[in-house]
């Protein structure tokens, strides 16, 4: 999948961010900047993408990555710019402001998981041919809510839960066509979405906060690792580790073998 570009011949991997113009987003973005990444910062917000663009002599492009159809009009801005794509950091996300306590409120059900699930699912499917050409990374922004249950936001885990899943399922696929992804999953970040009340309630209690380049390092450093199919979580003052999921029972036959099964 490849388009020609008059920018193609330019020296420089290239970079796709989602949530670019948001606190985690704008670190990536800047930090692959100065990798010599030529970085895409793909934003809902195209007025703020276009200043953290600017400031890294990239390009911005607008996203609603809950579409399927403007997730490959992002990827095609990509490859008209810049002729290919090495990278790609699925990270926008929007908060449920769903708390477990109340009833479930259906529009932001569907909100919620639009972004924080369909947002990584459609990125994933965009981005894979892209990627495929020459072998690239992706990476994934999820969160420690979907490791560890999070009771104060059930919907927020869930979305979460979903695409570590899907993380783990779908790198196997991937690796076959020259491409890793990772999940990076940290703990209360302080960015412009953590809610208020929950920021007083962490600010009142002295919880300290991941600060976002913390967590843009450790998902590059995922980026980079080699690893596939990985879930890491972070918290404050700790380094990212991998969290090894616990293995499942075997299956057994009547007579005690193990059983097996490959669906392809």
């Amino acid at each position: 999948m490849s388009v020609q570009s008059p920018f193609a011949d330019l020296d420089g991997p290239v970079a796709l961010v989602t949530g670019g113009a948001g606190g985690i987003g704008t670190a990536l973005c800047r930090m692959l900047a100065a990798r010599g990444y030529r970085v895409v910062v793909a934003d809902l917000d195209l007025t703020a993408a276009r200043s953290v663009a600017d400031a890294i002599d990239g390009s911005a492009v607008a996203v609603d990555v809950g579409d399927w159809e403007a997730n490959r009009a992002m990827v095609d801005h990509a490859l008209r710019r810049y002729g290919r794509l090495d990278l790609v950091a699925l990270n926008a996300a929007v908060n449920s402001g769903q708390r477990g306590s109340q009833p479930l409120d259906p529009r932001r059900y569907l909100a919620t998981n639009r972004v924080n699930v369909d947002g990584v699912v459609f990125g994933i499917d965009a981005v894979t041919g892209a990627l495929a050409d020459r072998g690239g990374a992706i990476v994934v922004t999820a969160s420690l809510a979907a490791l560890a249950p999070e009771v104060s936001n059930a919907v927020y885990a869930l979305g979460k839960a979903a695409v570590v899943g899907y993380v783990r399922a779908i790198a196997t696929h991937l690796s076959a066509r020259g491409i890793t992804i990772n999940a990076v999953c940290p703990a209360f970040v302080d960015t412009s979405m953590l809610s208020v009340k929950t920021r007083a309630v962490l600010t009142e209690q002295g919880f300290p906060l991941l600060s976002a380049g913390e967590v843009a390092a450790a998902a590059l450093a995922l980026a980079d690792s080699g690893g596939t199919g990985e879930a890491w979580a972070m918290v404050a003052g700790r380094p990212p580790v991998r969290y090894d999921f616990p293995p499942v029972p075997t299956t057994l036959h009547a007579d005690g073998r193990a059983a097996t099964l490959s669906l392809g």
